[in-house]
């Protein structure tokens, strides 16, 4: 995490735990209602309401057992130096799914210093930019409007594969998730920690 806030792994999640969060994404996808604002506010900092597109739903059981894990707690608070503990019970399955989903350059909202985004599905992988991750780890004391006015400067981008699990300091580091392509869907966890002082 010294490296920028952040970090991309493999194997957060054994092939049977992936499997089952899968699963119950897929199942809870017909319930996720859409989540549209078509103009980001004016939040310079972090929180606020960014410009999106997707769709996205509560977590259920195996997602929750996942994010409660005391080894994964323990685990992560020692990658970022710092105790961490779960927001709520559950954390939320995304959807990017339409032509053109995304969500706009922010930064996570007040409780949530760290996130957690598995990578649960990814197809077809049409081009490195579509529902990519991109991250701006050298603009951080920069207000949300700067990174936006100039969007290639700093970026970073991340395409996590399925499987992989990008642990990063979110209430921090600006980011975005990129426009989804034609024909593309991507399926993500999202769980979120407060870093205890």
């Amino acid at each position: 995490m010294a490296k920028g806030g952040f970090e991309v792994f493999e194997g957060f999640l054994d092939q049977e735990g992936y499997d089952l969060m899968l699963a119950e994404a897929v199942q809870l996808a017909r319930d996720a209602p859409v989540s549209n604002v078509s103009i980001s506010d004016e939040e310079e900092v972090r929180g606020g309401a960014p410009a999106r597109h997707f769709r996205s739903v509560p977590g259920g059981p195996v997602q929750e057992a996942f994010y409660q894990s005391p080894s994964l707690l323990k685990l992560l608070s020692e990658l970022c130096n710092v105790t961490l503990t779960p927001l709520g019970g559950r954390g939320t399955y995304s959807f990017y799914a339409e032509p053109g989903d995304y969500l706009a350059i922010h930064r996570d909202i007040e409780s949530c210093d760290v996130a957690v985004i598995t990578c649960l599905y990814n197809a077809p992988r049409l081009d490195d930019y579509g529902g990519a991750l991109c991250l701006y780890p050298t603009r951080l004391f920069e207000p949300l409007s700067a990174v936006r006015s100039t969007p290639h400067e700093g970026a970073l981008v991340v395409n996590l594969e399925p499987g992989q699990t990008i642990a990063m300091f979110g209430g921090i580091i600006p980011h975005t998730l990129l426009p989804t392509s034609a024909g593309q869907t991507r399926i993500v966890s999202v769980l979120c920690y407060r870093a205890e002082a």
